[in-house]
């Protein structure tokens, strides 16, 4: 009984010293000011981002020659979807940023903006897909747009601040706070054309997509668009401390042409931008009794073919000199090129995959050069290519 009491006077003098300690007028942590700074000045240049997909009829797509089925197989009604995300404001004009993946397919799309219970016509103006980045433009008032300022997401460093503001599970208008975690090679969640992406702690969930990720200077550094959940969870995906954002250097290359109203596909993309001019093929693709063969090295890309007149070509990088041809169990036969050469790193990042080279060619313009370690018949060298646009 006397333990009883004494842990019951210890909870209440506990209770006591905290009620007494705490001091709503105590003065903000730096941090904690520069938060709500944040919040404050670009909080309403966020928007809730409602889409609604009407019913459809749906044909199924019946593979060539086997039109004369059709018949035999029914249409039937997809039911109407609704869906929610987030957005920010970019300019005066109206025009908003989002994930493509917030609106692909929608018929309408409504905005509302922070503490305005009104909903505003909105429409897809351009996108690009493959980057899961959409320009809308929204129909409101000049006085509801407040633009959001774009970082330089180049310049963005492994532990700075980073803040998410958005809807996710269409709670409007939420907060979170973290760090910036990784600036990491995609691991797949996105698009290989998207060659890199900022993982942040900052709690991210569905509802979130398309809204900024900002920096301690309240400018954009990310669209936030995607996270990595436990496996085997059942349900909605949620939050477990790792979320991807889009670089916003990313969106900003193709705001010019988004805003003309063009829908960029992943072939106009690798046009416009500026490449070696070859085709490869990775070493860890080959079988291995043909890279113990031909002596190729443990990783690499394989260079199968180089462009006449392509950059690599002018820097004397060699393609394959024969081709190797290999019968899988299911009757495919796969075609391996040998005796070319084998690009190991490129500016010093070792190369295993196309998409580690292509992360490395995304920072570069036409005209820049690129340093390339090349194994060439069992030996080594540096080759440096200058790149350009290869139409």
């Amino acid at each position: 009984m006397s333990m009883r009491r004494v842990g019951w006077v210890g909870l209440l003098f506990l209770v006591a010293s905290v009620a007494l300690a705490y001091n709503p007028q105590r003065a903000l942590l730096e941090n904690e000011k520069n938060t709500i700074e944040i919040v404050k000045k670009d909080g309403p240049g966020v928007v809730y981002v409602a889409v609604e997909t009407a019913a459809k009829v749906v044909r199924p797509q019946l593979p060539p020659g086997f039109e004369d089925f059709a018949p035999f197989f029914r249409p039937f009604i997809e039911p109407p979807r609704k869906g929610t995300g987030s957005g920010f404001v970019i300019d005066k004009d109206g025009y908003i940023l989002t994930n493509y993946h917030v609106v692909k397919g929608a018929d309408t799309i409504e905005i509302r903006f922070k503490g305005d219970p009104k909903s505003y016509k909105a429409k897809v103006v351009g996108a690009v897909p493959p980057m899961d980045i959409a320009l809308l433009k929204v129909d409101a008032p000049r006085s509801k747009l407040v633009p959001l300022p774009l970082g330089d997401s180049d310049q963005v460093q492994v532990g700075e601040k980073a803040i998410a503001i958005g809807n996710p599970f269409g709670l409007d208008f939420t907060v979170t706070e973290g760090i910036v975690s990784a600036i990491r090679k995609n691991p797949g969640v996105e698009s290989s054309l998207v060659p890199y992406l900022i993982q942040t702690d900052a709690a991210i969930n569905p509802g979130n997509s398309g809204g900024p990720l900002l920096n301690s200077s309240g400018e954009v550094i990310g669209i936030n668009s995607a996270i990595l959940t436990p496996s085997g969870q059942v349900g909605a995906p949620q939050f477990a401390g790792i979320g991807f954002a889009i670089p916003i250097n990313l969106a900003k290359d193709y705001l010019k042409q988004m805003k003309a109203g063009k829908t960029l596909t992943a072939e106009e993309i690798i046009k416009t931008r500026p490449r070696l001019g070859v085709t490869v093929l990775p070493v860890s693709a080959y079988p291995p009794a043909l890279k113990k063969r031909f002596k190729l090295p443990d990783h690499g890309l394989v260079i199968q073919d180089v462009e006449k007149g392509s950059p690599a070509a002018k820097a004397g990088l060699k393609g394959a000199k024969d081709h190797v041809y290999v019968y899988t169990p299911n009757g495919d036969v796969l075609d391996f090129g040998v005796g070319g050469d084998v690009i190991l790193e490129a500016d010093g990042v070792p190369i295993y995959s196309i998409n580690d080279l292509r992360a490395v060619l995304f920072k570069k313009r036409a005209g820049d050069a690129v340093t390339l370690k090349v194994w060439r018949e069992g030996r080594t060298r540096e080759v440096v290519v200058r790149l350009a646009v290869v139409r």
